[in-house]
């Protein structure tokens, strides 16, 4: 089971608050999900490899015009409403995310200390295309059944800084075979469905980018230094009609929305989906 669910929060009182609030949302989550299943919350903080979760930063409904560093500091005020987004990756995690957060919404959520009043949970792509629920099984029958009607074009978005460790540096730039590849590993992770994991080469090979528009971000650490992660549109063409590798390409484009690319999606970074 897959799961993405949007909270709307606005601040018990006014405050200052780091712009970058990744850590903290995964704190309050990982708290919030230890009162309810204390060895579950556990697995996932004490686990190596792709977080069964992914956790945004705090958005504003009405962001400030302008560029800012994400290393400043925001007011919050009460009244104003933001946005913290949520997703699970697999059966426990999710369905312990959708009784906690969507039947039986917490009245508060606090982050880096300052509590907030959740307004609502949202879990309906009607509502809102960064919200759903699915499984890796749905997603993977509903490629195959398009067979040869599958598009070989796919534009991906990324509304937080996304970055890649390959070869030992820090890449914040969004290449084919960066982002397949970490698709099809966290797929191949959570999934029961397995996919080729030589889909790597293939984007890598044989993947173009036909178009993007991207801008690079930085992102403070918990060290105090900085990761530089890149926002925006790519949109990635399969330049063969290899009919397996066309249904990934697609399978991996929409589980995006879940499970977040590249490093520290569990805090904030990697946020995409399929547009």
């Amino acid at each position: 089971m897959l799961i993405a669910i949007l909270l709307t929060l606005t601040p018990e009182a006014p405050a200052t608050l780091p712009a970058d609030l990744g850590r903290a949302a995964q704190a309050e989550t990982l708290a919030w999900l230890a009162q309810a299943d204390p060895a579950l919350a556990e697995a996932i903080h004490a686990g190596d490899g792709p977080k069964p979760l992914t956790c945004s930063g705090l958005v504003a409904d009405e962001p400030e015009a302008g560029p800012r560093h994400p290393a400043d500091s925001v007011a919050v005020r009460p009244g104003a409403r933001y946005f913290m987004r949520v997703t699970g990756l697999v059966e426990p995690v999710s369905q312990a995310l959708y009784a906690g957060l969507v039947e039986r919404p917490p009245m508060r959520w606090t982050l880096h200390g300052q509590p907030f009043h959740v307004l609502e949970a949202v879990c309906d792509p009607a509502r809102d295309a960064w919200t759903g629920q699915n499984s890796c099984e749905n997603l993977a029958a509903a490629a195959l059944q398009r067979g040869d009607h599958l598009p070989r074009t796919v534009t991906l978005e990324f509304v937080s800084p996304t970055a890649f460790k390959s070869q030992n540096m820090q890449l914040p730039v969004p290449l084919p075979g960066l982002v397949f590849g970490s698709l099809v590993e966290r797929w191949n992770a959570f999934s029961t469905v397995a996919l080729d994991p030589d889909l790597r080469r293939f984007a890598n090979e044989r993947v173009a980018i036909s178009r993007y528009w991207l801008e690079s971000k930085p992102v403070p650490t918990k060290g105090g230094a900085l990761r530089i992660g890149g926002v925006g549109q790519v949109t990635y063409t399969a330049l063969d009609d290899d009919r397996y590798a066309l249904a990934a390409l697609n399978i991996l484009a929409d589980f995006a929305l879940y499970s977040g690319v590249g490093v520290q999606t569990a805090t904030g970074m990697g946020q995409c989906r399929r547009v």
